[in-house]
């Protein structure tokens, strides 16, 4: 096992060191793009950030324009992707002591680190059927975890009006996905659902769309009940091509939560987003706003939240090698008072991250990223600088 994760941490600087020195041959084309001889381009932005054809081809089930789906048997490239990250990281924590007098103490810490080891397979198991499963190591010396292990029924309204997944997925937007961010800070905001559950999805005349039902995580109900049903949270989500592969989407999710009542059987937890794609051949922005409203608050949970990000992306040369991505994000929770009384003072969370790649080839990257989290009620202020490999292959 230690040879294992050896060769696990090792591959990136290999791969990557391949790459700087013979750039013109190291193609390292992952899953799809080695199915379909397509340069990786072809479906995104920057790896793994998805462009329209790119979110057009998962939409459909993973299958080029006009082509059917086949058995993994029947292709000449066996369905597997790995992606590897490693780097340096260094952290620097400012927080209060804890002891009442209001001072606060900096620390700092550095270390070489395996920020992902991961295992992608996915693609068509028959003419209208589709799968993907993913695991990864989450860090050195941890277990391999499952990630996203579903099916899906494509087809089954004409020309993709309608398909049914079921398993473990993320129901996110298409452009707009945890999995797809191109920095190594993840968002503050939610912006991916980790959905086990059912799926309805599809396209039409430049809309594309999903509507499911999923697990809760409640632990218990309303005193008295027998039984717990999990399988209780909707969610809808619609996206709008408005001209020129310019997009919009919104999505509304219900999430029951642990009741904060002892006359209810759950809590309820609404979120409502907006956002958009906004994008050129050199450039992508992406605005989002989140609303949320939580019933029965109390000295545990406020009342409401509202969140909004802004991400930009901008290749900084024409031969699309040096990509730079910066992102802003803020909660805002308003004050809240529980029966005249005060429970929650009004709080900012704020998240800044700037990130420069270089791109030896588009599954190969170097890249230096900084990264800001702070409050406005004397939390902990986090500075992390984090010099990484990422290969995928």
């Amino acid at each position: 096992m230690r040879v294992f994760r050896a060769v696990l941490f090792m591959a990136p600087l290999i791969a990557l060191f391949g790459a700087m020195c013979f750039p013109n041959n190291a193609r390292g084309l992952p899953l799809f793009a080695r199915k379909n001889a397509l340069p990786c381009t072809t479906c995104h932005f920057a790896f793994p950030r998805l462009n329209a054809f790119g979110m057009t081809f998962r939409q459909n089930g993973y299958r080029m324009p006009g082509m059917k789906g086949e058995s993994p048997w029947e292709s000449k490239e066996f369905p597997l992707a790995v992606v590897g990250n490693v780097g340096y990281s260094y952290s620097s924590v400012n927080a209060d002591t804890g002891s009442g007098s209001g001072v606060r103490v900096t620390t700092a810490t550095g270390a070489m680190v395996q920020n992902a080891s991961e295992f992608h397979s996915a693609g068509t198991l028959a003419e209208d059927f589709t799968f993907h499963f993913d695991a990864n190591f989450a860090g050195i010396g941890q277990q391999l975890s499952s990630g996203q292990a579903y099916v899906q029924f494509d087809d089954l309204g004409k020309d993709g009006v309608m398909n049914v997944r079921a398993g473990v997925f993320d129901a996110d937007i298409h452009y707009l996905a945890s999995s797809r961010r191109t920095t190594l800070t993840d968002y503050l905001l939610p912006v991916t659902l980790a959905a086990t559950g059912v799926e309805f999805n599809g396209t039409r005349s430049g809309w594309t769309y999903a509507a499911g039902l999923i697990n809760s995580n409640r632990m218990f109900g309303k005193a008295g009940d027998k039984t717990l049903n999990n399988a209780e949270n909707p969610f809808l989500w619609v996206m709008k091509d408005v001209g020129g592969s310019q997009l919009v989407g919104g999505r509304v999710y219900l999430d029951r939560q642990d009741p904060r009542l002892a006359s209810k059987s759950a809590s309820l937890h609404t979120q409502a987003e907006l956002s958009a794609f906004i994008n050129k051949e050199r450039f992508i922005v992406v605005p989002e706003l989140t609303y949320e409203k939580y019933s029965d608050p109390d000295l545990t949970q406020r009342d409401k939240a509202m969140s909004g990000l802004v991400e930009a992306l901008f290749y900084l040369d024409k031969n699309l090698h040096w990509l730079l991505t910066t992102r802003y994000e803020l909660r805002h929770m308003p004050k809240f008072d529980y029966q005249g009384a005060p429970a929650f003072a009004e709080e900012d969370d704020e998240q800044m991250v700037a990130n420069i790649s270089w791109y030896a080839n588009p599954n190969a990257k170097l890249g230096l990223e900084w990264a800001h989290m702070a409050d406005n009620v004397q939390g902990p202020r986090t500075n992390q600088i984090n010099l990484f490999v990422n290969v995928g292959y």
